[in-house]
This record gives structure tokens, sequence and C-alpha cells, in this order.
């Protein structure tokens, strides 16, 4: 059984606790964690530059995929797996959404367990057929970030 985890990133604006951000990739937890030990004062915005460095180099890609797909005299093979890339990055782009919101729904009843009991941390929820890890973690203040924080997401 796969385990994921589900990184809530809490914030206490006005004294009351707000769910700022949830992550779900791996990756991104272990950026986030490392930003968090070395002291960045918004770990959030590590997160947020890694994530568009990746969005622009995946459109960079695309574009160039796209444009061989244009040219009128490339190869039949070229073409095809042109063709097979696209098909492929739309079922991960599906994936990846089916995905998130389903993190989103975890995240959501997580922070709620997460009122109930500040002082869980690190823990696992468990269904039938699979099991989500829950991390979280604690910022002083609220982030002032580009991207739209979740908030009171319960």
């Amino acid at each position: 059984m796969k385990v994921g985890t589900v990184a809530l990133v809490i914030g206490y604006p006005e004294q009351k606790a707000s769910l700022i951000e949830f992550l779900s990739d791996d990756r991104e937890i272990a950026i986030f964690e490392a930003a968090v030990l070395s002291g960045e004062i918004k770990p959030l915005d590590v997160v947020y530059l890694v994530r568009n460095q990746i969005k622009k180099e995946d459109e960079e890609f695309g574009n160039y995929i796209e444009e061989l797909l244009c040219r009128p005299f490339v190869k039949p093979e070229i073409q095809e797996h042109a063709v097979k890339w696209l098909k492929s990055k739309i079922r991960v782009e599906k994936y990846k959404k089916a995905e998130t919101e389903a993190a989103q729904v975890i995240a959501g009843y997580a922070f709620k367990l997460f009122l109930e009991n500040p002082d869980r941390k690190d823990y696992f929820l468990a269904g039938s057929a699979a099991q989500v890890r829950i991390r979280v973690f604690t910022l002083p203040i609220v982030e002032q970030t580009e991207n739209t924080p979740i908030s009171n997401a319960a």
C-alpha cells in the first residue's frame, strides 16, 4: 500500500489558527521543510519559486513539442513521439488535478482534527485501501505571498 503525505501549513493571524497552504508533493514538502530548517522567513515562497520554475520549464518543453508538430517536414516517427508525449502529458495533468482535489479534502479534514487537538503534528489517516501521512507545520505569522492562501479551509 502506497502512503502519501499531506503537509498542512498553519498560521496564526489574530491568534486564530488558519490553514495557509497544503502540500502533497513529496518534493515540495522536502523543499518546504529544508527552508524552515534553514531559517527562511517565508518558506512557502521557496516552494512557490521552485513550483513556478518547474511550470516554466514544462511550458517551454510543451511549446517545443507543439512547434515540432507544426513543422511541415518532420519525420513521422518524431510526430508520433510528440503526439504520444502530448497524450501522456494530458493523462498526467488529469492525475495531478484529481490528486490535488483529494489532497484538498484530506487537508480540510486534517485541519479540523488539528483544531480539535493542536498537539497532533505527525500522524496517519487510514482507510480500507489507502493511508495518508499528515504532517503539520506551524508558522508564527501568516505569510503574504502572490498565491492565494487557503484561509480557514474547515
